[in-house]
């Protein structure tokens, strides 16, 4: 996932709290802040690079939505989900006032269209922080609908602005059920845009009912895999075949069109040589 590459910026985290069952919030301030800016597009991420928990760092880093950033003060906001199991959880959980935690890249997908009258925001607790950015700066007079995939009702933040539906999953952990509620959603009449956001092969899913049997254009939806419930599995099998995706994609790239078209290519071949 390539993004906007920053100079390391140093943060220290100034106060960490409770949100809901899911997720904890923690506040980073530091003199690298000083000159940081927030891009506009809600669901902007920045990668974190967090202390091991035998010590030393995370060099590989991790995803995480950029809650809120107040430049007076400089400080910057994440909220992170505490699931069983990956780096980020695991450090979320035992996070304190005073752990030093380092940011080299920033990246966004949130591509509303200019004449959207309203946005569907379809995804699960990981996407939370993004989903609320993006309720509560839509523009005067587009309309949000939600409907997000939560497995503690304890999780239920209002997102402001949005009409939420929330859906309950104890077992989101192993099986999200995406698909199933992208299937339910009416959508508004007008030009629109539907965000969604969760795990990666739910999501994949979507995106292949959204393109293939909705036959929504290209450019009226966006769809990100936030993280996976094989995390770890996966990360070391790109690890280990790296130069075998990035060959698989640049012969989609050649092969494709938009870029829906070229992501249909490419994981029909990831899933072909079994690396989907």
């Amino acid at each position: 996932m390539a993004g906007q590459q920053l100079e390391t910026i140093e943060m220290e985290a100034v106060d960490v709290r409770r949100m809901s069952p899911s997720l904890i919030r923690v506040v980073f301030e530091g003199s690298g802040l000083a000159d940081f800016a927030v891009s506009g597009v809600p669901d902007e991420a920045c990668l974190l690079h967090l202390p091991l928990p035998g010590g030393g760092v995370d060099d590989h880093g991790r995803w995480y939505t950029i809650r809120a950033f107040d430049p007076a003060s400089a400080r910057l906001t994440f909220d992170v989900v505490t699931h069983e199991g990956g780096i980020g959880a695991s450090w979320a959980r035992r996070a304190q006032p005073g752990d030093t935690v380092s940011m080299s890249v920033r990246n966004s997908w949130f591509r509303r269209p200019a004449d959207a009258v309203w946005q569907v925001l379809l995804g699960d607790v990981a996407a939370l922080p993004a989903l609320s950015r993006i309720a509560e700066t839509a523009p005067l007079g587009v309309r949000t609908l939600a409907a997000i995939e939560i497995p503690d009702p304890g999780d239920e933040i209002p997102l402001p602005g949005a009409m939420t539906t929330w859906v309950h999953n104890t077992d989101l952990a192993s099986n999200s059920i995406l698909e199933e509620m992208a299937r339910g959603i009416g959508l508004p009449d007008g030009p629109g845009y539907i965000y969604v956001a969760g795990e990666a092969a739910a999501t994949r899913a979507v995106r292949k009912y959204l393109r293939h049997e909705r036959g929504m254009p290209v450019g009226s939806y966006g769809v990100i895999g936030y993280w996976r419930r094989d995390a770890e599995r996966w990360r070391q099998q790109y690890e280990q075949s790296e130069p075998v995706f990035d060959r698989i994609w640049e012969q989609a790239e050649a092969a494709g069109g938009d870029e829906e078209e070229v992501l249909d290519i490419y994981e029909a071949k990831l899933a072909e040589v079994g690396l989907l």
